[in-house]
């Protein structure tokens, strides 16, 4: 079995236009402004991991500093690994530095996630 430990899936929204969410997020505006820096939806991640053999794939979404995209991207990701189960291993994502993280982990971890990650600080 492969299985691909770290990917990110982003909303469709995010993806058709990235750059409306660079307001106050300067870690996802640096990661993410170059135009050669591609974004995958839950479903493209899942057609390009059956073009290459992948089983199963951890996924999660951003360590957003405002509380409520946390929590959207968090549903999202969610909502994903529900429907393309058992393809799509979720895990919640939350800035640790952010005042709101605990809760939404332990949210999402009520709601199903396998675990938290990536737990990433940029700056």
């Amino acid at each position: 079995m492969r299985i691909d430990v770290h990917t990110h899936i982003f909303a469709p929204e995010i993806v058709r236009d990235r750059h409306h969410y660079f307001d106050g997020e300067p870690a996802f505006k640096a990661l993410y402004d170059s135009p050669r820096a591609r974004l995958a939806t839950a479903e493209s991640l899942v057609e390009a991991m059956a073009r290459n053999a992948i089983d199963r794939a951890v996924v999660f979404g951003f360590p957003w500093q405002q509380a409520e995209l946390a929590a959207r991207h968090n549903d999202y990701v969610l909502e994903a690994a529900a429907r393309h189960a058992p393809t799509l291993i979720a895990f919640a994502c939350v800035h640790p530095l952010m005042p709101a993280s605990g809760r939404e982990a332990e949210r999402c971890l009520a709601q199903g996630a396998a675990g938290l990650g990536e737990l990433a600080i940029y700056g």
